[in-house]
C-alpha cells in the first residue's frame, strides 16, 4: 500500500514540469495576444486622431471657423519648396522611367504580336501607377519629412505653446496651409512627371529604336481616356497629397522632445508610404477591378 502510493506521488512530481511548461506556454501565447491587442488599439487610436485632424482641416478649408482666410504666403512658400524645388529629380526619374518603359515596349512587344497595344502600356504603366506614386515618394522623402522636422521642432521650442497660449489655431495656422500646398504640388509635378516619362521617353527611344513620333503619339493618345487623366492620375495626387500632409503634420504635432522629432520624421515617412500605397490599390481595385 505504500509503495504504491510512493509510486503515484513520484509520478505526479514527473509530470510538474510537464504541467508548468504548459502553463507558461500558455501564459507567453496570452501575452504575445494582448501585446497585438495593444498594438492594434494604438494603431486604432493613430488612425482616428489623424481622421480627424483631416476633418478639422477641410472643416478650416470651407468655412474658416470665422477665422481670416487662408495665408497664400504660406500656401505659396509650400508649393515652392514641394513642387518647384523638386523639378530637378522627377525630371530625372520620370526621364528615367520613360525611356525604361519605351525601350522594353518597343522592343518586346512586337516580339508576341502586341506591338499595337504599345499606347496601353504607356498610360497603363505611366499615367495611371507610375506618375502618382513616384511624385507621391519624392515628395515624402524630401516635402513631408521636411514638414514632420519642421513642426516637431516647433513643440519642441515652445513655439506651438506659445501659438496656443495666443489663442491661434494650430490647424488653421499650421496644417491647412501645407495641406494645399501638396495637394497642389502633387498635381501638378504628377502632370510634369507623365509629360517629362512620355515625350522625354520618345526622344530617348527614337534615337534607339528608331520610331516616329506621329506612330508613337498616336498610339498613347488612342489608349489615354479622360477617366485615366482626371478620376484616377490627379485623384490619386489630391489624395496622396492630402495624406502626406495630414499624416507629417500629426507626427511633427505629437513630438514632445528633442529625441522625438526623428522618431516622428520616421513615422511621417513610413506611415505615408504605407497609405499612399492602401489609397493606391483601394483606387486602382475600384476603378479597374
Amino acid at each position: 500500500m505504500r509503495g504504491a502510493f510512493r509510486a503515484a506521488f513520484c509520478e505526479w512530481l514527473e509530470r510538474i514540469p510537464g504541467r508548468w511548461e504548459s502553463a507558461h506556454t500558455m501564459l507567453r501565447a496570452a501575452g504575445l495576444v494582448a501585446r497585438v491587442g495593444e498594438y492594434g488599439v494604438e494603431r486604432y487610436r493613430t488612425l482616428r486622431a489623424m481622421l480627424e485632424l483631416l476633418y478639422d482641416t477641410v472643416v478650416a478649408l470651407v468655412h474658416g471657423r470665422g477665422k481670416r482666410h487662408i495665408s497664400f504666403r504660406q500656401v505659396i512658400d509650400q508649393v515652392l519648396f514641394t513642387g518647384v524645388d523638386a523639378f530637378v529629380i522627377i525630371s530625372t526619374i520620370g526621364l528615367m522611367c520613360g525611356v525604361i518603359i519605351s525601350i522594353q515596349a518597343m522592343t518586346n512587344m512586337p516580339k508576341i504580336g502586341a506591338g499595337e497595344y504599345f499606347g496601353s502600356i504607356m498610360v497603363i504603366a505611366v499615367i495611371r501607377e507610375l506618375g502618382p506614386f513616384f511624385t507621391s515618394l519624392v515628395v515624402i522623402g524630401r516635402s513631408g519629412a521636411a514638414l514632420a522636422a519642421y513642426i516637431g521642432n516647433m513643440r519642441v521650442s515652445k513655439e506651438i505653446s506659445a501659438l496656443e497660449g495666443m489663442g491661434v489655431d494650430l490647424t488653421h495656422f499650421l496644417v491647412l496651409p501645407a495641406f494645399v500646398g501638396m495637394i497642389l504640388s502633387l498635381v501638378c509635378l504628377n502632370v510634369y512627371f507623365d509629360l517629362v516619362a512620355i515625350v522625354g521617353g520618345l526622344l530617348v527611344a527614337k534615337m534607339a529604336v528608331a520610331v516616329p513620333f506621329g506612330i508613337f503619339m498616336g498610339k498613347v493618345l488612342e489608349a489615354i481616356t479622360v477617366r485615366d487623366i482626371l478620376f484616377v492620375s490627379v485623384a490619386k495626387s489630391m489624395l496622396f497629397g492630402a495624406t502626406i500632409a495630414i499624416v507629417s503634420c500629426f507626427h511633427g504635432l505629437r513630438a514632445q522632445n528633442v529625441r522625438m522629432v526623428p522618431r516622428a520624421v520616421f513615422k511621417a515617412v513610413v506611415g505615408s508610404i504605407i497609405a499612399t500605397l492602401v489609397i493606391n490599390v483601394v483606387m486602382t481595385v475600384g476603378f479597374y477591378a
